[in-house]
């Protein structure tokens, strides 16, 4: 392989290997993979701009969505519970709480947890938000689903600190989710058990 077909594939590697769970070593592999493979390549990239194109950013709970009006479909259901909030790192968490069928209120995408490694600046503007959203929806509980790390427990308490005056229960899923383990990598059902068997702080 010359300098050239190497520049391609290592700039396509850097753009991918951008993606969590995926290092540089994948992401090479993946790229030369979608080299030699160009239809999927082309399917691939037509799927990527239908993506940037139809979907963006729910307003208000930061989940994704298709919608012209800017909510996801779980903010328009009238049929959800509108006094809890539950507290999500990610999309993923969210995802997962939904297939769970255990929960049918409303959400927060923090994006992240607090951490001294990395920006946590959308993290904070979001904490901000849904204290805002507390009082303004008068909501009666808040569910965090945090990870279990010295990060998550920093943002717990960040939260519990943020909504200290204000008359809501603050309850976080502990049960079952080992110390130091990332959400992402709890499997579904140990978060449905641990969301059902949450604990007030």
């Amino acid at each position: 392989m010359q300098k050239s077909e190497l520049d391609e594939i290592n700039r396509v590697s850097t753009y991918l290997s951008k993606i969590p769970g995926i290092g540089f070593k994948s992401a090479k592999r993946y790229a030369i993979w979608l080299g030699e493979h160009k239809t999927e390549a082309i399917n691939l990239l037509e799927s990527l701009n239908s993506l940037i194109k139809n979907v963006s950013t729910c307003s208000k709970c930061f989940n994704l969505t298709t919608s012209t009006d800017g909510l996801c479909e779980i903010c328009k259901d009238f049929e959800r519970d509108k006094s809890t909030i539950c507290v999500v790192q990610t999309i993923e968490n969210l995802v997962e709480i939904e297939q769970s069928n255990v929960y049918n209120g409303l959400y927060l995408v923090l994006g992240g947890v607090i951490s001294a490694l990395y920006d946590t600046e959308t993290v904070l503007k979001r904490i901000d938000y849904l204290k805002e959203r507390v009082k303004e929806e008068a909501i009666k509980e808040v569910i965090l689903v945090l990870s279990s790390t010295s990060e998550g427990d920093l943002t717990v308490h960040y939260i519990k600190d943020s909504l200290r005056n204000l008359n809501v229960k603050i309850s976080k899923v502990a049960s079952g989710i080992p110390i130091g383990q990332d959400i992402n990598y709890v499997d579904k059902r140990t978060l449905m058990e641990a969301l059902k068997s949450r604990i007030y702080i």
